[in-house]
């Protein structure tokens, strides 16, 4: 298995890309199997964001030297898909607005792992090292262990290390 931060980002977007299409592929009426899925989602984006927002932008901001830098510039956070994610968890299917709410989710966090993919990986990859990538990657496996499965409290405006 690769530690390189940038093929380890992509694989967690294949497996939500996954839970993605076994979510939508639940009937309406299994609301059991529905909401299982949607927390599963949640806890998996909780700790993808974590892990962009807590560790590899701060340790790219580090590495690069420059807040100016082209690849920090791509940078997108994820507070939009974190309290989309808060939202879901504090909701049952059979409230209303809860299959509105998982659609929304899923769609935010399908455009911005597109948008990672297409703009920030590309940039990120031609102003680090294989070596630094493997860097990032290895602490990224590390703190998965111990990453929130869930937001505890308000979603920070700024992550860590970020500009302004």
């Amino acid at each position: 298995m690769s530690s390189d931060a940038i093929v380890l980002l992509k694989q967690e977007h294949k497996e939500l890309q996954r839970l993605f299409k076994d979510y939508r592929a639940l009937d309406a009426g299994e609301l059991a199997a529905r909401s299982d899925l949607a927390q599963h989602i949640v806890h998996d984006l909780t700790v993808h964001s974590y892990l962009v927002d807590e560790v590899l932008y701060p340790q790219v901001s580090a590495m690069l030297r420059d807040p100016a830098h082209e690849a920090l510039r791509g940078y997108r956070d994820h507070r939009v898909i974190d309290r989309l994610c808060e939202e879901v968890a504090g909701r049952s299917p059979t409230e209303p607005g809860f299959t509105g709410q998982v659609d929304a989710l899923l769609s935010a966090a399908t455009q911005q792992m597109s948008q990672e993919e297409r703009e920030w990986f590309p940039q990120l990859r031609a102003a680090l090292s294989r070596k630094d990538l493997q860097e990032i990657g290895t602490r990224l496996l590390a703190v998965r262990e111990t990453a929130p499965r869930h937001r505890a409290g308000p979603v920070s405006e700024t992550p860590s290390g970020a500009p302004g």
